[in-house]
């Protein structure tokens, strides 16, 4: 019965070795994952080393040497470490827009009379940027959500008229201007191909039409770029 303890005590000096090898091991491990992200040489190092740790073959003077060379780049470190975050978020974000705006609908079906980009102002006659598309359409005609949102605005400005500005997912907004009626409230949540507004002819216009423009990441951008043309659209610009 006396070597009953004695073997306890063995394996319990074994379970506490183990114990402190493993959380060295996934200290290296952590550090050979930041430094791979940001390019550092240092990485075949410190694998080296966690195996060393996960063969029970450590060295503790290395260890404690490498976990002090991390500390004195810590400061380093960091700066890299948020650039590579920033990065990825970064191109999180874009493929998250570009999935939301694949779901993108036209308000209305009508051909295009005015696109996205540079043209002469037929108020000034000047060369201006034109920030989204002009829709014919008859006053009266149905508007729809282009996605689903939530609406900023539902006013009337002079030169756009009766507008509504609904906000998306993620940093993605859609205008719609010129509008005869509209029938909904700031605040109000709104889906996908529900009728928001008619189309008309108030605010600076010579025609009816529905002015309509995409804004990503406060940017306005080409709507024809982000929604899904229907059959019926395309033939009608034809």
């Amino acid at each position: 019965m006396r070597y009953y303890p004695k073997r306890v005590n063995f394996y319990r000096k074994y379970l506490e070795l183990f114990e402190n090898q493993l959380i060295i091991a996934m200290v290296f491990l952590g550090m050979v994952l930041i430094f791979k992200a940001v390019d550092v040489p240092l990485t075949n190092s410190f694998m080296n080393a966690t195996k060393n740790v996960l063969t029970y073959d450590l060295d503790y003077e290395n260890a404690k040497k490498g976990l002090k060379l991390v500390q004195s780049k810590i400061p380093w470190l960091k700066e890299n470490v948020v650039k590579v975050f920033s990065q990825s978020e970064e191109k999180s974000s874009s493929e998250r827009l570009s999935k939301i705006s694949s779901r993108m609908i036209l308000p209305v079906e009508g051909k295009i009379s005015s696109g996205f980009g540079e043209r002469i102002d037929p108020f000034t006659n000047k060369m201006t940027k034109h920030t989204g598309i002009d829709i014919e359409v008859p006053v009266g005609t149905e508007v729809k959500a282009a996605l689903d949102g939530v609406v900023m605005l539902a006013t009337e400005k002079e030169d756009l008229g009766k507008v509504i500005v609904l906000k998306h997912e993620g940093d993605v907004r859609t205008v719609y201007a010129h509008l005869s009626e509209i029938f909904v409230q700031e605040g109000q949540k709104v889906k996908q191909k529900e009728v928001i507004g008619k189309s008309g002819d108030t605010g600076r216009v010579t025609a009816p039409h529905l002015h309509f423009e995409v804004w990503e990441n406060g940017q306005p951008v080409d709507p024809l770029t982000k929604v899904v043309i229907s059959e019926t659209t395309s033939d009608s610009e034809k």
